[in-house]
């Protein structure tokens, strides 16, 4: 890892000015990493900026909206501001995520000269490709434990506040620390907690409204058993978020007897999303991979086009049939 942050300060080291980016609808773990990325840079003497396709903190999920309304002095740029801070002296760098339809601005990677793209999902066939650096470490349990390990590289302090930001952002990427989680990612732990981060503030974090949890609920309600161990849910509404699919696959997983769990949902009028999820004996990547998707052994997703929701639920029950 240390060729790794020395190649990235190095690369960092020709610019003044950086654009921090992430996912669309980013989460805790995107927004957690990309303060903590900020504050790395501002301690390098570099003019940094994150940037937020929504001025409104409203219109961000609860926990995200609390994240930016609590944690002071960083610079935002908007779609209305970003284009008088690029030129060929800056350098954007994308995090959590590495294809350019699931940024946060697709059309600011066009318009970037130079590209930085650091994520820990597994790769996939629509990445970023004009890159100066595209690094992906797929072991890794959530995007604030690579950039946890670069502050700690160029010994800076986080703070209180982003530390916390960042705890809460692996919490929810390694569900409670019970998936995807290695040794390194318990020394992240211990190493955001030694920065100050605050249990207490980290729950107040990971709160979220009424109206969502009974939305999630819903969904949950009508979901199902299949073959003894595996939990079902078909979301039925369109233009479901993954995120939201994400959720619910992870919810699924802490019933009883539950070894794996999947979430189904229409993405878009021609795309339908399926989230999976495994305590770890059964590997829902090479179910996925089956389905034309990928990711971790407890982990996994895929998108599916030109298919209906009932069609892709029967595609896979065919699978699972098939495996179990």
């Amino acid at each position: 890892m240390e060729t790794l942050f020395n190649k990235l300060t190095e690369i960092l080291s020709k610019y003044q000015r950086i654009i921090i980016m992430s996912h669309s609808n980013p989460d805790l773990d995107a927004i957690g990493s990309s303060m903590g990325l900020y504050r790395i840079l501002v301690e390098m003497g570099k003019e940094a900026y994150i940037f937020l396709e929504k001025k409104d903190t409203k219109e961000y999920n609860s926990s995200v909206k609390q994240a930016l309304e609590r944690v002071r002095n960083i610079e935002y740029l908007y779609p209305s501001t970003y284009k008088e801070k690029l030129d060929q002296d800056t350098v954007l760098i994308i995090l959590d995520v590495h294809q350019k339809e699931r940024v946060e601005y697709p059309k600011l990677v066009d318009e970037a000269e130079n590209v930085i793209v650091l994520d820990h999902h597994i790769k996939d066939n629509s990445y970023i490709k004009e890159t100066e650096l595209f690094y992906i470490d797929s072991t890794m349990s959530s995007m604030v434990e690579l950039i946890a390990h670069y502050a700690k590289y160029y010994g800076v302090n986080l703070g209180i506040l982003v530390s916390t930001v960042m705890l809460a952002g692996m919490e929810i990427d390694t569900n409670g620390f019970n998936l995807k989680t290695t040794e390194k990612t318990f020394e992240t732990a211990a190493y955001l907690t030694s920065m100050g981060a605050d249990s207490v503030l980290k729950q107040t974090l990971l709160k979220e409204s009424k109206d969502e949890y009974l939305r999630r609920a819903d969904f949950i309600k009508s979901s199902f058993i299949f073959h003894k161990n595996i939990a079902m849910c078909v979301l039925p509404i369109p233009n479901c978020a993954k995120e939201s699919l994400a959720e619910v696959a992870e919810e699924l997983l802490n019933f009883e007897y539950v070894e794996a769990s999947f979430a189904i949902g229409q993405l878009s009028e021609n795309e339908i999303g399926v989230s999976a999820r495994s305590m770890g004996n059964i590997d829902v990547c090479e179910i996925m991979k089956k389905m034309g998707g990928g990711g971790h052994a407890t982990n996994a997703a895929c998108q599916i086009p030109d298919k209906t929701v009932k069609e892709v639920e029967r595609m896979l029950k065919k699978i699972l049939g098939e495996i179990l």
